[in-house]
């Protein structure tokens, strides 16, 4: 199945062991070398009309890719990001 990043961009990212929504896709970061998504970019906390850097999310730490979200797990036994911190230094696929 394939998704466009119009779609992507309208998705919660909830995490599921806290079941905090993270915010919404806002960007992406894709290798230039393989051509991958390497990891999706969700706007920072906001404090009235300013904004928080943004935080990245390893593609490696998402879970599921739902009709209406996207599952992300920052847990410990999800490792296989061991250089990768959850977002704020907190916990704030595809369907076929």
């Amino acid at each position: 199945m394939t998704i466009l990043f119009s779609e992507l961009k309208k998705k919660d990212i909830l995490e599921v062991s806290t079941g905090k929504n993270l915010g919404r896709v806002c960007d992406l970061i894709i290798s230039k070398r393989s051509g991958k998504i390497e990891k999706l970019i969700a706007p920072g906390k906001k404090c009235g009309f300013l904004s928080t850097e943004n935080f990245e999310i390893p593609f490696c730490k998402i879970v599921k890719i739902g009709d209406d979200a996207i599952l992300v797990d920052f847990s410990e036994k999800q490792d296989c990001c061991k250089d990768e911190k959850p977002p704020c230094n907190d916990q704030c696929f595809f369907d076929d």
